[in-house]
């Protein structure tokens, strides 16, 4: 199929709306009106939005288009995407959960400001997140390659309340970081079941202090092996990723799934 592309910055002031493929007309009123709706209910002024509709045929039926939204709430960027069988359904699906994180946002702006918030922060919600995710393009394994390397700064601790507030406010299946409890580099992730779980490079519990009921532990040291390791253990599982200390670099890294059957790389920015 060849895909089609079509550019624009007319949806609402400051918005760029962009389409891959037979996305129909429709598709953009309905991005116009989620944008509008949810700068309506945003907690602080909307610098820009900027909205992706993906449509391929190659794709499974029922994910057949791929939308994804993301918005810059006076400098804290909101995501999410999702996929389903039209892009009517995909931008709804989006726009549910762009409301869900602006309501993270607005929460934890009244914690900054001595309010109480509606519900305690850093609280994990699960619900729609396994069921909306995307399935990855059907790549064969000879074909995939990393085509995207990020890195995160490990001198940038965090607790483990903010990562896992990074963690739904991004749409992130994962988020690598160090905690500032221990000065251990980290991964908290979403799990199949929708839970929230968080893993220590060597395999350590977290402080007692900085848990919360629901949050599982997962107690497996990070493996040591190389990329390409990592990247053959992707091929054979149906792992989202593979968290690993890099056997080369001596550093913990994420190697994780592209939506378009390629790989990404994550490593800390002294590596």
């Amino acid at each position: 199929m060849a895909r089609r592309e079509q550019t624009g910055t007319d949806v609402t002031s400051g918005t760029i709306y962009q389409t891959f493929g037979p996305v129909p007309p429709a598709a953009r009123n309905e991005a116009e009106t989620m944008v509008q709706d949810l700068t309506g209910i945003a907690p602080r002024p909307v610098l820009y939005a900027k909205v992706k509709v993906h449509d391929d045929d190659r794709r499974n039926p029922d994910q057949r288009t791929l939308a994804q939204a993301s918005m810059d709430v006076s400098g804290v960027v909101l995501r999410a995407q999702a996929a389903a069988a039209t892009a009517i359904e995909a931008l709804q699906i989006v726009g549910r959960r762009m409301e869900r994180r602006l309501h993270r946002l607005a929460e934890r702006r009244q914690k900054t400001e001595k309010r109480p918030p509606a519900t305690p922060e850093g609280t994990w919600r699960s619900g729609d997140l396994p069921t909306a995710r995307p399935d990855y393009f059907d790549r064969p394994p000879e074909d995939r390659s990393v085509v995207r390397r990020k890195t995160f700064s490990s001198s940038d601790q965090i607790s483990v309340q903010e990562a896992l507030f990074d963690l739904e406010i991004l749409d992130h299946r994962f988020f690598l970081f160090t905690d500032e409890a221990d000065g251990k580099e980290s991964i908290v992730y979403e799990t199949d079941t929708g839970d929230a779980a968080i893993r220590k490079v060597d395999g350590s519990r977290p402080e007692e202090s900085t848990m919360q009921p629901e949050l599982v532990v997962d107690e497996t040291p990070a493996p040591t092996i190389s990329v390409a390791d990592a990247m053959s253990r992707l091929n054979i599982s149906d792992l989202p990723f593979v968290y690993f200390l890099d056997s080369a670099r001596g550093c913990a890294s994420v190697l994780y799934r592209r939506y378009d059957g390629h790989y990404g790389l994550i490593v800390p920015s002294t590596a």
